[in-house]
Order: structure tokens, then C-alpha cells, then sequence
């Protein structure tokens, strides 16, 4: 009797453990993103720099390459963001103070220096092979084990501000875990807002240099986030962009003056040129490469779990983004009309023209905005008033049916920039009848 009892404690034990055992969930069985170059996620670089520092610019051009390549690539296989320092001098105009705040939560010696997957691989100084270098580093983080997560994040501009949205889903590690060693992601969430293709003075160069993914600012900044397997969290971010941005004391202000404290500084952004990288950090991943020749970031940080794009979501969707197949122009005096047919399978959702009337990259000040009127046709249509003798120039900003982002090249309105007959009269041919009324007589004496 008594064995029988024990028999039967043992087996309620048994079924109590077996109960309390972390078990995969249906949602569980959602299949990883099939990611490029059969990696497990998108790696990203962090990239500390400055406009005022020898080395920096000694190796950007290597740099700058290897991000055009990437980025080339329709899967976006990496992501990249690029924190601007005044390490090396103080007239680097993206120097930010959360530039420098990012620089501090990695205990960062010095520029150039590059963080790969949240330190993960820290890269120290340049030299000869950088761009090498730089693509192993992120083909081992890409081939890197890491908790696997879907990532998602869109965007869309109005007016002001861009609206930006993402979607995290934890897929689970599976198989059995004990419960006091359950299948949770405890994460750390972070929106970065940054500027391609920028044109800005360096000491170094003497000259204006193109830079690239410029950080501008923080739309989500260390977000908490624990998933079990299956869950999915979303959040909805308005970022408004800024007519000036917080610099850290010493930087200089766009006349060259060093300020003391910190301060803000206009900060002009070109809306078109505007993109957010998501980035999930595994709070509970401190490792580091045991690569020979290569070391880790030695604080600790959390280390990347995923990174996203508006364009990689796009590809993960497979979602073609919207875009524009036909400009009409019609000038109505000071009026510039434009109308544009807008083409995508799942719609357009919205369409702004932004405008200037200097030229295509200008980042001077800021562009002016303009919502579009969209027909039954997928034709935009807006109307621009300039000052005669001034050019018109113009790109169109525009989102799909499933939140594709995408904008137009820049495009100068046709006739605009030429003057008018007022403003520029020319010679005309009474002038040239004059002219060669003189030019005769000339001869004739």
C-alpha cells in the first residue's frame, strides 16, 4: 500500500514538473525572415566619426563604399548609422549632444570607431583594408547566434513630422526550458532618425564632403520591451522634425563661433532624405567575438538582436514601393502646377510635394511642404507659387496602401530659373539691328 502511495506521489511530481515546463506556442511556429546571405539577422554598425578628424576622414571614402554597396542591394541586408563627434575639432555641424550620449553609452575612446551589433565587434581606428574589415565584421555578426525576431518599422511623412511605426515579434528559441529558465526576450527598443546624403564643410577635405545616415535624433529611445514566444509588440512614434537640434558644449554654430554649454543650433532637414533604423538589443547578450585579431566593446552594452528599415520591411513584405512614372508641368504666371501619376499595386495612401528654389540637394533651410490632391487616377496634383527668376525645384514624397515609403528624385520645374523678359531682357533684335547699325558705319569712316 504504501508503495503504491509513494508511486503515486512520484507520478503527481512528475506531471506537476512536466506542467510547469516552457512549452513552444502555435504562434511559435512562425518561420524566421529568410535574410541575405543566410544570416540570422540584420546586423548594424554604429558608426563614431568626425568631419574634423584626420583619421575619420581618412578612411570614409572606404566607409562611404561599402555602404553604397549595401544599400544598392534591394534586401538592405545591413543597417548603418553614423554619430558625428568633435572629437577631432569642433566644426562638425552633426555633432549633436545625443550624438555624444550614444558615443558615452559605449564608453568610446576616441574617433573613428565603429560598434557592430552593439559592441558585439568594436573596430578601433582605420587604416589600410577598412572596407574589408569593416564587411567582415558584419558578415560574422550577421552568421552570429542571436534570439530570433521578426522587426518591422514604417514611416510616413506629413506635413511636419514623420509618423513612424514598428512591429516586434519574438519567435522563441523552442524546444523544452525549465521554469526557472523560460524562453523570454527582455529587450531594449531604439528608433533612429537619420539624414542621407548630406553636404557639409570639412577642415580636414577643405572642402564640402557628401556623409551618410547621419543621426539626427532619437524618435524612441530605450524602450523596454520582454516577449514571450509568439507575442508581438507595436508602438506608434510622431517625430516632428526639428528646427534646431541640443549641441554640446564647445561645438561651434554655423558662423564658426564656439558656444559655451549646451546649446540648440537651426538644424535645416531635407524631409526627402529622411529614414528611421529600428534596432532591438537583447538585454540579456553581453558576448563578444572570440575572432582572433578582433575584440568586442569591453562595457557590456546590450548587443543587437535585429535591425530594420522602411526599405527592408518593404523587401520582408515583399511589398514593391510606390513611385512615379509621369510628371506633368504647366506654368500659369508665378504659378507652377504640378501633377504627377503616381503607380503601385496596393494604392497610394498620401503624397506631398516639398519644394525649394535653389537647387536639388539644398539644406540650407527648410524645404517647403505641400500636401497633394490625389484623383480616382493615382494623379497628384499641387500648384507652387515662386518669384519670377527664380528655379523651382521639387521632389514628391509618397506612401503605398501598405505604408511603402518612398520620394522622387529632386526635379527642376521646366522654365523656372530662367527669368523673365522684365527681369532679364537681353538683347533682343532691335539691340542686334543697333549693333550692327554701328558696326556699318564703323566701316564705312
Amino acid at each position: 500500500m504504501n508503495k503504491s502511495r509513494n508511486l503515486l506521489a512520484v507520478a503527481v511530481c512528475f506531471l506537476f514538473v512536466i506542467s510547469s515546463i516552457s512549452m513552444p506556442t502555435g504562434a511559435n511556429n512562425q518561420e524566421p525572415d529568410e535574410y541575405p546571405n543566410g544570416w540570422t539577422h540584420r546586423p548594424i554598425m554604429e558608426q563614431f566619426t568626425s568631419l574634423g578628424c584626420p583619421p575619420c576622414m581618412g578612411i570614409d571614402p572606404d566607409v562611404a563604399k561599402l555602404w553604397k554597396e549595401f544599400r544598392e542591394d534591394p534586401a538592405q541586408p545591413v543597417t548603418f548609422v553614423s554619430f558625428h563627434q568633435i572629437n577631432g575639432g569642433s566644426d562638425d555641424e552633426f555633432a549633436s549632444q545625443q550624438a555624444k550620449d550614444r558615443y558615452n553609452h559605449y564608453s568610446v575612446q576616441g574617433t573613428p570607431d565603429a560598434q557592430f551589433d552593439g559592441g558585439y565587434i568594436e573596430e578601433l581606428g582605420g587604416g589600410d583594408g577598412t572596407y574589408d574589415t569593416y564587411k567582415d565584421h558584419y558578415f560574422e555578426c550577421g552568421e552570429r547566434d542571436v534570439k530570433p525576431t521578426e522587426l518591422r518599422v514604417w514611416q510616413e511623412f506629413r506635413e511636419d513630422r514623420f509618423v513612424f511605426n514598428v512591429n516586434l515579434t519574438y519567435l522563441g528559441e523552442g524546444g523544452f526550458r525549465l521554469p526557472t529558465d523560460p524562453d523570454i526576450l527582455d529587450s531594449s527598443v531604439y528608433l533612429f532618425v537619420v539624414e542621407d546624403d548630406i553636404m557639409a564643410w570639412s577642415s580636414v577635405e577643405e572642402k564640402e564632403v557628401i556623409t551618410h545616415n547621419v543621426f539626427r535624433e532619437t524618435a524612441l529611445h530605450n524602450v523596454q520591451v520582454s516577449l514571450q514566444p509568439g507575442e508581438t509588440w507595436t508602438e506608434e512614434v510622431e517625430w516632428v522634425i526639428p528646427d534646431t537640434i541640443m549641441y554640446p558644449s564647445g561645438h561651434e554654430d554655423r558662423d564658426g563661433n564656439p558656444q559655451e554649454g549646451e546649446h540648440p543650433i537651426p538644424t535645416p532637414i531635407n524631409p526627402a532624405k529622411i529614414s528611421v533604423v529600428a534596432v532591438v538589443y537583447d538585454n540579456d547578450d553581453t558576448s563578444r567575438t572570440t575572432s582572433s585579431g578582433k575584440t568586442g566593446n569591453a562595457a557590456d552594452t546590450p548587443r543587437a538582436a535585429n535591425s530594420a528599415t522602411p526599405e527592408s520591411t518593404a523587401y520582408d513584405e515583399q511589398n514593391e514601393p510606390p513611385k512615379v512614372v509621369s510628371y506633368d508641368e504647366k506654368l500659369d504666371g508665378n504659378i507652377a502646377k504640378v501633377s504627377a501619376t503616381l503607380e503601385d499595386e496596393d494604392g497610394i495612401g498620401s503624397a506631398y510635394v516639398i519644394y525649394n528654389f535653389h537647387n536639388g540637394s539644398y539644406n540650407d533651410e527648410a524645404w517647403g511642404v505641400m500636401p497633394m490632391e490625389i484623383d480616382e487616377n493615382n494623379v497628384a496634383s499641387a500648384s507652387i507659387e515662386f518669384s519670377s527668376g527664380d528655379p523651382v525645384w521639387y521632389r514628391i514624397l509618397l506612401v503605398d496602401g501598405k505604408q511603402g515609403f518612398a520620394a522622387s528624385e529632386a526635379k527642376q520645374f521646366e522654365g523656372t530659373g530662367t527669368g523673365s523678359e522684365q527681369d532679364s531682357p537681353g538683347i533682343g533684335i532691335v539691340g542686334i539691328i543697333f549693333m550692327l547699325f554701328i558696326l556699318l558705319n564703323r566701316r564705312r569712316n
